[in-house]
């Protein structure tokens, strides 16, 4: 396939035939991504904006449940930024999806403030100073706060969002409380929040959390998302995202 180059793979999203190019040793997406694109509110006609968007998988994911749609992927490295375009063109999915290399701590600026009803983020974890760095600047950024920390997500959310817009993050749990106090510092109000656990007797590692911009406090704690029914499958609710079968289940 011409689109694909030899330090690259490509990889069935098992949805409506997406396809995406990923790099072989760079970060390479997660369930993360998968559960947050299944998890976000979307309506018919959102403006959406994916911030650090990689491989542009979000935005790809999203485009599987909507028909009416634009979204902008925002990713600052300008190779992986190219090959999330060639995604977007594999897909045919040119006049939905568009792909901006830049920092999207400024890109309000660019893309217009306070224009977009839908923005996601999953941002890096960790900090610099917790735990090994990658040597893969692809997965060093992805990964720890290199770029670009959870203070620019938000406050780069909220400059982008119109009034009610939806921002919907996963995050790591040991930085809960840190997330709600910086979305409420920038008016967005958490709204929905979903605690993800690997195993049904497992604590929560990570969380999905949608915020609106300028809304009333009225937060509702969803039924917890349960990844695995046992060691190797995944629980029911995911296995039907896929429809029948789904061993295989993108993202892992």
């Amino acid at each position: 396939m011409s689109e694909l180059l030899s330090d690259e793979t490509l990889d069935d999203l098992l949805l409506k035939d997406l396809k995406l190019i990923q790099k072989k040793e760079g970060f390479r997406f997660t369930l993360d991504s998968v559960v947050l694109a299944h998890f976000a509110s979307v309506k018919e006609g959102d403006r959406i904006v994916d911030l650090g968007t990689g491989s542009a998988v979000i935005p790809l994911l999203l485009s599987s449940r909507l028909h009416k749609y634009h979204i902008t992927g925002v990713e600052i490295q300008k190779d992986i930024a190219q090959m999330a375009e060639r995604s977007v063109r594999l897909n045919g999915l040119m006049d939905n999806i568009s792909i901006y290399n830049g920092d999207f701590r400024d890109v309000h600026r660019v893309l217009g403030g306070g224009t977009y009803s839908l923005v996601t983020a999953n941002p890096p974890y960790w900090s610099v100073g917790e735990g090994l760095v990658s040597p893969v600047e692809s997965r060093a950024i992805s990964c720890h706060e290199v770029s670009a920390g959870l203070r620019d997500f938000v406050v780069a959310a909220g400059k982008l969002l119109n009034y009610q817009g939806r921002f919907a993050i996963v995050y790591h749990t040991e930085r809960l409380v840190e997330t709600i106090a910086l979305l409420r510092a920038n008016r967005l109000e958490p709204r929905r929040i979903r605690f993800i656990h690997p195993f049904v007797d497992k604590p929560a590692r990570h969380f999905l959390l949608e915020s609106r911009k300028s809304a009333p406090a009225d937060l509702k704690v969803l039924p917890p998302l349960i990844v695995y029914q046992e060691k190797g499958k995944y629980s029911q609710e995911i296995l039907e995202w896929y429809g029948k079968g789904g061993d295989g289940v993108a993202g892992g």
